[in-house]
């Protein structure tokens, strides 16, 4: 084994650096960096050459041998910064060996944003509070943020790479575009929790986004005469596929959500007390919609389902549909059976809502009261408290009826 010698000599510049790795023979050779005390140049038999930084660990009392790197790629330069950033964490009694060591490991260990979404988007199921539906957006809004940080462990994902995906995103929707956003802030929140990065690079891009395009709403139409129109123009079709028409005309008398009206089960009808009690799709985890809502059902409502039980009775679905998956009509057959008919633009299946509710005040005088509560909204006294659906099932079950009629006053 070659000889290990100590040149006194200390060297201050990279010029003598150079200059020693010329003259070095043989053996093994250590310089002093002049001015740094235990900074030393290593010099191998083969010219291998290295910074070292020699000191007393403060986890043992032991001298340690650090290396900080190899010239020429780490420079003298470089290796002074490291040495003054050593001193520092040896003054507070952290070995940098084993602070490097544990740095190293965590850097091993981080995950990307794609594992830390998974992770995420698991805590979202087990916790039960959304809808199967709801689970889905989520996780297509992870899958666009992934088509740009997915692959980035966390901690080099900055806010400007962020940005830089939302803004993507944003070119073709804004309101997706801040639903990623917000889903990648609650992503990067959880990994804040586990310990793995110490900001969210996520908060700062929704000062930088566009703002919310304006509300657009669903068109509707609120005119009676227009609206008898319309109720007589939806009767007049004879050859559209499937059960849109039969829908539509039951929404027009019952106006709840397209989904809930695709969806509806036979098993939530009770002809007997001529009501139709389910579960809103919509409401997930918001505080302004039910949870459950009962709907009395007028005459003609029950007449039309008694007219299509004879064709799906013995199905789950009252508009069952054997081609999907889900096993009911699809809500975008609604649109289209009215766009066929000639209102695009002009009404739309979610409109009839807002035609039940303007035509209801102003035509009925119905109180605005008993009309929140059919749409599935919660509705609160002067003091604060909800109105109870159930108590006033009778009032509301007179209200349907008298829809019901005013609607077939319209149509003649």
């Amino acid at each position: 084994m070659a000889n290990k010698k100590l040149k006194e000599l200390g060297i201050k510049t990279d010029s003598q650096i150079k200059q020693a790795i010329r003259d070095h023979d043989s053996g093994d050779e250590v310089y002093a960096i002049q001015g740094y005390k235990g900074l030393n140049l290593y010099i191998r038999d083969n010219k291998t050459t290295t910074f070292r930084h020699r000191f007393t660990s403060p986890d043992n009392g032991k001298r340690r041998n650090f290396t900080l790197g190899a010239y020429p790629v780490f420079t003298l330069e470089q290796a002074r910064d490291m040495y003054r950033e050593n001193l520092s964490m040896l003054s507070r009694g952290v070995d940098p060996v084993t602070y490097y060591e544990q740095l190293a490991n965590k850097a091993a260990a981080m995950p990307t944003f794609a594992q830390m979404a998974h992770e995420w988007l698991q805590g979202q199921i087990a916790s039960g509070q959304f809808e199967k539906r709801t689970i889905e957006q989520k996780r297509k809004h992870i899958e666009y943020a992934c088509e740009h940080i997915g692959r980035m462990s966390l901690d080099k994902i900055g806010t400007p790479d962020v940005l830089k995906a939302i803004k993507h995103i944003e070119r073709d929707t804004i309101p997706t575009a801040k639903r990623v956003r917000g889903v990648c802030q609650k992503i990067f929140a959880l990994a804040i929790g586990q310990g793995y990065i110490a900001s969210n690079p996520a908060i700062a891009v929704a000062d930088l986004m566009l703002p919310k395009p304006k509300t657009k709403h669903h068109s509707a139409i609120i005119e009676p005469l227009a609206f008898g129109q319309l109720l007589r123009d939806i009767d007049s079709v004879t050859d559209f596929y499937g059960h849109a028409q039969n829908i539509i005309k039951l929404q027009s008398m019952l106006f709840q959500r397209n989904g809930d009206m695709c969806s509806m089960r036979w098993d939530c009808i009770d002809f007997n007390d001529a009501t139709w009690s389910f579960n809103p799709l919509k409401t997930g985890n918001r505080t302004d919609m039910v949870s459950s809502l009962i709907v009395p059902l007028p005459r003609q409502a029950i007449e039309l389902l008694r007219a299509v039980q004879e064709q799906t009775g013995d199905t789950d679905y009252v508009f069952y549909n054997s081609r999907r998956k889900d096993k009911f009509e699809h809500q975008q057959q609604l649109n289209k059976f009215l766009n066929r008919i000639g209102y695009e633009g002009i009404h739309m299946p979610h409109g009839f809502r807002a035609s039940a509710r303007t035509l209801m005040v102003e035509q009925l005088r119905v109180p605005e009261t008993l009309i929140e509560l059919q749409l599935g909204h919660n509705v609160r006294d002067a003091n604060g408290r909800a109105y109870n659906r159930v108590t006033m099932i009778d009032k509301r079950r007179e209200m349907m009826q008298h829809w019901a009629d005013y609607l077939d006053s319209l149509k003649t």
